[in-house]
């Protein structure tokens, strides 16, 4: 049971209300078939989204009692959530928005700053309620292994849909080119001329190989600070 200040409450509660805003703005833009739910950047959305809006409930709540009551289980979920939406907001911003046609900032902006609201401010905001707001989360090592498990099961899944013949864009074998093993690249290959929309040059087990770690780092970075924030 966590005594938090009004004014810390009141904060939370704007962020984590601007998140959800932003992010269901996007995604209902953004929304066409049953294929939305294919691309990581939505089910991050969607996920965050969920954990968000019962913390925000807790935090509703908290207002009048000044009590914060949450398990240390929900604390964990919602680190899952928020390393999952910071994954989404780096590989768009260095990865797909640098190779989306029409430059950087179309990438951003286009079909009325959709893209803004799911690839940048959500997972912005999410990420500052984090630190602000989840500092008494009680952490373990473990808890950075845990945080692989989103993108490795999105990985799997992807397989099984491909596997079963569903084809993204101009008959991609992923919704995102640097996991699109029907490249020329394939899996090991590397050959940074073929990058484009539908390859990013460099063998999808290099790319996985390479966001595991970068995943493995920024978990344990946002535990480090969330520590310190807590002292």
């Amino acid at each position: 049971m966590e005594i938090r200040r009004k004014r810390e409450l009141k904060i939370g509660i704007f962020i984590k209300s601007l998140a959800i805003l932003f992010s269901v703005y996007g995604m209902v833009k953004n929304y066409s078939d049953w294929m939305f739910f294919t691309y990581f950047t939505n089910l991050s959305n969607i996920f965050v989204d969920l954990v968000l809006a019962y913390f925000l409930g807790k935090d509703l709540r908290a207002c009048k009692s000044g009590k914060r009551e949450c398990s240390n289980t929900a604390y964990r979920v919602k680190f899952l959530a928020t390393i999952s939406i910071t994954l989404t907001f780096l590989v768009f911003m260095f990865i797909l928005a640098p190779n989306t046609e029409g430059g950087f900032f179309n990438a951003y902006f286009r079909n009325g700053a959709a893209s803004f609201g799911v690839h940048f401010a959500n997972p912005l905001l999410a990420i500052v309620d984090f630190f602000l707001c989840d500092y008494a989360f009680a952490s373990k090592r473990k808890d950075v292994v845990y945080g692989v498990i989103p993108p490795l099961s999105y990985v799997a899944v992807i397989l099984v849909l491909s596997g079963l013949g569903v084809r993204w864009g101009n008959n991609m074998y992923a919704p995102y080119n640097f996991l699109n093993f029907g490249a020329k690249v394939g899996w090991f290959g590397f050959d940074l001329s073929t990058m484009g929309a539908e390859s990013f040059g460099v063998g999808v087990f290099y790319m996985i190989a390479v966001l595991l770690l970068i995943f493995l780092g920024l978990g344990k970075l946002f535990l480090v600070i969330k520590d310190l924030r807590k002292k």
